[in-house]
């Protein structure tokens, strides 16, 4: 299904998987087993596609924009790359929005990446439970529920749980690019 949608967006953007691969720096084999939808991407790759198509990663996991105003929380929409300990959920109707709103959890002694990784938008992030340390560009942050942190569009981080609970965060994003 993700594969389906990126190709989807690929083409409505009339961009060549070759031109894709490029821009995203993977190879075009990379790109076509995605789109088959041979391997999952790991969320780096995601969001490499996802800057390169100029959208947010979420709407490779959405069927249409949402008209709803509500999200009940048996129907938020998940994704859990292959490389990722935890999950990722979608709070806002969709990311066609001015903000994204997403929920995110993190194992016990897992990070959200292996290096820091940055994205477009300013972003305000909540620890709702547990206790997270994030590096943002040159500094670490430890952070406990109840504690927020906001981090610049362009600013490289990376958040992992320190504690021995689930960590979940709140984070807002504007604009979408989650």
């Amino acid at each position: 299904m993700v594969g389906a949608k990126i190709r989807a967006l690929r083409e409505e953007l009339g961009m060549s998987s070759s031109k894709l691969a490029e821009q995203a720096g993977l190879s075009q084999s990379a790109i076509s087993q995605i789109e088959r939808g041979v391997v999952d991407p790991s969320l780096r790759t995601l969001r490499a596609i996802a800057e390169t198509l100029n959208t947010p990663i979420f709407t490779f996991f959405l069927d249409a924009p949402s008209e709803e105003i509500i999200v009940r929380k048996d129907r938020r929409r998940t994704f859990s790359p292959p490389d990722y300990k935890g999950r990722y959920e979608l709070l806002s109707p969709d990311s066609s929005g001015k903000v994204e709103v997403i929920s995110m959890s993190l194992h016990p002694g897992t990070a959200s990446s292996t290096e820091p990784l940055c994205h477009a938008g300013d972003e305000c992030m909540v620890v709702m439970e547990g206790k997270a340390e994030i590096r943002a560009g040159d500094e670490i942050f430890a952070l406990e529920a109840g504690d927020s942190i906001y981090l610049n569009e362009g600013i490289p981080h990376r958040v992992t749980n320190v504690g021995d609970e689930e960590l979940v965060c709140f984070v807002a994003i504007a604009p979408p690019s989650f």
